[in-house]
């Protein structure tokens, strides 16, 4: 289940006519201009279904967006395809409110978006309880439970920073796949944190399908369908090759950070390929990959001109679990990983580079792996204390 965090009243963004789409500036030339159409643009309130046509040349991604804290309550029934394809059913849930209610329809092709806004009547047969004569005053809604994964830090939310979850389908199974705390004035995630091993890697290539990320609103995203201005590569936190089980996801605009390439292409990379390597020795790596902010390099900026901060520094926290292991305590161990934000001669992680988790807590202000602590308080803090640098594990 999707975990949405609540939000502040959003100003929309793109202000379209119901019935009407708006396309935004190309960048790319194609053979056929993308187009979509929605058989019924406003539908009653009671559940059913209308179809959706795509015009497009080569592939194309479709989605539904939400404005923020609102329940997903349409599905489509295909994301994605290639070229153009009629018949797509768009099914939507009954609304018990007596209040209208809009979701954007976004057709992705190339560099184009097309939008269509979606309408649902309220039910006015049903209007519920009439107005509190004394109304108290308004409180805040209450967060959405987190749940208690063992790769989730603290999660500390505030206005502009929140907390989202994506899930995947895995052999016929929904299962998580990543989290990450985003932060809206920034424009970029604090951390990014996953399960890691060979079954969730899964097989497949590399899509390049970069998207805005359908949990988020469209305009509390950077758009980097051209990457950043200013020099900076767009730098995965959960990277690509970590998700071919679900590719796509991995090329959000909220997973990107802009990093330096003679960082992200090079030690880091190598450092990204470690990390996989490990988790095939484990029956889990949990992983944590964030950013600091501190000793920032300044801004990059987005297609539209929005500045996104650069990080001064990345790093990474990493809880192994290998249950026959007779490595760290009770089948854990983790390392705590920091690199400054700038080019390394090293062609791969060194010792010195590494740390405790503690030593890493200290560093970035974080609480790494809390759950573990809640589950086995005993083995958590000696987890958490051991110097890496003398566990063979790591260095093998």
């Amino acid at each position: 289940m999707h975990i949405i965090s609540r939000f502040k009243n959003i100003i929309i963004l793109l202000l379209v006519p119901v019935l009407s789409a708006v396309l935004f500036t190309t960048c790319e030339k194609s053979d056929v201009a993308p187009s979509l159409s929605v058989s019924e643009t406003t539908v009653p309130y009671a559940a059913g279904s209308t179809t959706v046509s795509v015009t497009a040349s080569g592939n194309w991604l479709l989605a539904v967006y939400f404005d923020a804290g609102v329940r997903p309550w349409a599905t489509l029934s295909t994301g994605q395809g290639e070229g153009s394809r009629d018949g797509i059913v768009l099914e939507y849930d009954e609304n018990s409110s007596e209040d209208a209610r809009t979701a954007k329809i976004v057709l992705t092709a190339g560099a184009t978006d097309v939008i269509v806004t979606f309408t649902q009547a309220g039910n006015s047969s049903d209007p519920g309880p009439g107005p509190d004569p004394d109304p108290d005053p308004d409180p805040d809604p209450e967060p959405a439970a987190i749940p208690e994964w063992l790769e989730l830090p603290e999660v500390v939310q505030d206005a502009d920073r929140h907390f989202y979850s994506h899930d995947m389908t895995l052999r016929g199974r929904t299962c998580r796949n990543y989290s990450f705390l985003w932060d809206r004035d920034n424009l970029l995630a604090h951390w990014v944190a996953y399960p890691l091993n060979d079954g969730l890697i899964g097989d497949g290539d590399r899509t390049d399908d970069w998207g805005y990320d359908p949990l988020v609103p469209i305009e509390e995203q950077p758009t980097l369908f051209s990457g950043y201005r200013g020099g900076y590569d767009r730098g995965h936190q959960l990277p690509s090759a970590d998700r071919y089980t679900d590719n796509e996801s991995t090329f959000y605009f909220t997973n990107m950070t802009p990093q330096l390439g003679r960082l992200n292409q090079n030690i880091w990379r190598k450092f990204e390929e470690k990390v996989r390597v490990w988790a095939g020795k484990s029956d889990t790596l949990y992983v944590v990959t964030g950013c600091v902010l501190d000793g920032s390099l300044g801004k990059a900026y987005d297609n539209d001109g929005k500045a996104v901060t650069v990080p001064g520094g990345y790093f990474k926290a990493l809880l192994r679990y290998q249950q026959s292991s007779t490595v760290g305590y009770g089948g854990y161990v983790a390392a705590g990983f920091f690199l400054e934000h700038r080019g390394y001669s090293e062609a791969s992680v060194t010792r010195d580079m590494c740390m405790s988790i503690d030593e890493l807590e200290e560093l970035t202000g974080l609480d790494f792996f809390v759950n573990l602590k809640k589950k086995y308080p005993t083995i958590a803090d000696m987890v958490e204390a051991q110097d890496p640098d003398n566990v063979n594990f790591w260095w093998n």
